[in-house]
């Protein structure tokens, strides 16, 4: 493993110790960090990752990298995150990992997840890309599962135009993501399999160059004190988005565990009705026009133009959709802006907007 950067260094355990964590790895992008993670994990030729399809397209995309096989399966449509009951049903001897995406920043149930996995050779990666402050029972997000990947590269938290960052308290998994990571190069004299010279490094891995620059360990650096800070603005955003659009007829809201916080990288509202639903698009084109980066998280992945291409098992043997519950809550969410530099004037106004449209068309 090369010998770092002293400013990424410091990022990386600033990071760690923000969170609780034993080590973590910077990486260029989240889907760096993805990629690592799965690779650390020992993901493989046609090893099967079980994931939700309400995720960017990047989740998969890391699984394919290694050849690996995507599972989609279905949601708890209260909260947007994998259903424990229907990974139960996906696992097979197959099985080497299942991705937990913590939609729009809510946490997965993961103590259900894990009691599905006992006893099993099952590596829970969990994808935090949006969960930065997300808290569950307690504990941070970070310091739970064997792994963890953030992405610095949406407006969050913490923003560093693009990076990403793989926490673990595994030694072994650090000294894989650091080699995977650094293009597979080992650099410690003591770790090398020969001797020719203090010149000589070796070739121990097929890896990445996947380094975050010292730049952007910089600035995240700067922005770590003021993480808690980020989160309270956004969770005080959340709290007025709760208690105006409680009212609405046609709308309701996820049900996050009572004994999790989210991070809230967006607020999803999911609409009732058909007369509503059906004119979701108009919704969001008008919000839009208004200067409201109002969004839909996520289409599900397996129906991107890549994923219906290329083909998939399940896609070729189950009746009717293969994630119903995930294709019905894509239809129906609208996901709301939440940026920790939102005034209360600011989220009225987006209430107010919204309030309107949904009056406009709910007649």
């Amino acid at each position: 493993m090369k010998k770092i950067n002293f400013k990424i260094k410091e990022f990386e355990e600033n990071f760690a110790k923000q969170l609780g964590a034993s080590y973590a790895v910077s990486c260029a992008t989240g889907t760096a960090a993805l990629h690592a993670a799965l690779y650390a994990a020992g993901i493989s030729h046609k090893d099967e990752v079980i994931l939700s399809p309400l995720a960017h397209p990047e989740t998969a995309h890391a699984i394919r990298y290694l050849d690996g096989v995507p599972i989609y399966t279905d949601i708890d449509p209260l909260t947007g995150c994998l259903d424990p009951k229907a990974v139960k049903m996906r696992l097979s001897s197959n099985t080497k990992a299942v991705i937990a995406t913590h939609y729009t920043g809510i946490p997965c149930d993961i103590d259900s997840l894990n009691q599905v996995l006992g006893g099993r050779e099952v590596v829970l990666i969990e994808n935090a890309s949006q969960a930065l402050g997300a808290v569950w029972k307690g504990r941070k997000i970070g310091t739970i599962s064997p792994l963890t990947i953030f992405d610095f590269s949406f407006e969050q938290s913490l923003y560093t135009e693009l990076g990403g960052m793989v926490v673990t308290d595994s030694l072994e998994y650090y000294r894989w993501l650091c080699l995977f990571r650094d293009e597979g190069m080992m650099y410690d004299r003591d770790e090398l399999v020969k001797e020719e010279g203090p010149w000589y490094y070796e070739a121990q891995e097929i890896g990445y160059n996947y380094r975050l620059t010292s730049m952007q360990a910089e600035i995240g650096l700067r922005q770590l004190p003021k993480l808690e800070q980020m989160q309270t603005g956004r969770e005080e955003t959340a709290e007025i988005y709760f208690r105006e659009l409680a009212e609405i007829e046609g709308i309701t809201f996820l049900n996050p565990n009572e004994i999790s916080t989210s991070a809230w990288y967006s607020f999803p509202v999911v609409l009732e009705g058909r007369k509503l639903i059906s004119h979701r698009r108009e919704i969001i084109e008008e919000l839009r026009g208004m200067g409201i980066q109002a969004d839909v998280q996520y289409y599900p992945i397996y129906l991107h133009p890549i994923y219906l291409w290329q083909g998939h098992p399940d896609v070729c043997t189950i009746e009717g959709p293969l994630c119903p519950r995930a294709e019905e809550f894509y239809s129906r969410v609208i996901n709301l802006p939440i940026q920790p530099s939102f005034d209360n004037n600011i989220t009225m106004c987006i209430v107010s907007s919204l309030k309107k449209l949904v009056q406009k068309f709910n007649k």
